[in-house]
């Protein structure tokens, strides 16, 4: 038989809640909530709605609560929707977590959006998070810095006459 029937195609467990979430602007970032998203399509369904808002805003805090970990993330795009969303070095996303699964998930999350340029972090701790948000040191990057020092070396004063072993 290669029909199903209809109670087949019902989820293992019944949903207790419908995916929700809601977007407001704070003082000086964005908080985007998620609650209750089970599937990829509802994941990129809010970061659909999120995108709009960087636009207008740098700092951007999402937090999920409630919700099915996704790990395949780079399979369904959910990087590249971050990327769109930090779309200049400006833009910061914090991730914040409930529970050590979703914790793991974002983890994974900002581990590979990094890589790709992403100014994203996780965190279980929403003060924490906040900090991190608002934290505007400007100094330069470190690695121009380095690239600085790594000019060719002048000595100013006098060599060293060469120790002599014998």
């Amino acid at each position: 038989m290669s029909s199903t029937s209809e109670e087949q195609r019902k989820p293992a467990y019944p949903r207790s809640r419908a995916m929700a979430y809601r977007i407001t602007v704070e003082a000086d970032f964005v908080r985007a909530e998620l609650a209750h998203r089970e599937t990829v399509e509802e994941t990129r369904d809010f970061l659909q709605a999120l995108l709009r808002y960087s636009e207008s805003y740098t700092c951007l805090l999402i937090q999920v609560r409630t919700s099915k970990p996704v790990f395949h993330v780079e399979r369904h795009g959910l990087v590249e929707y971050l990327q769109q969303i930090a779309r200049t070095p400006a833009h910061r996303i914090a991730l914040l977590a409930e529970g050590a699964d979703l914790l793991a998930s974002h983890e994974y999350l900002e581990l590979l959006a990094r890589q790709r340029g992403v100014n994203v972090r996780s965190f279980r701790d929403e003060a924490e998070a906040l900090h991190w948000l608002r934290e505007r040191r400007r100094q330069p990057d470190r690695r121009q810095n380095a690239e600085r020092r790594a000019g060719p070396e002048r000595r100013q004063g006098p060599r060293r006459a060469a120790q002599g072993g014998g």
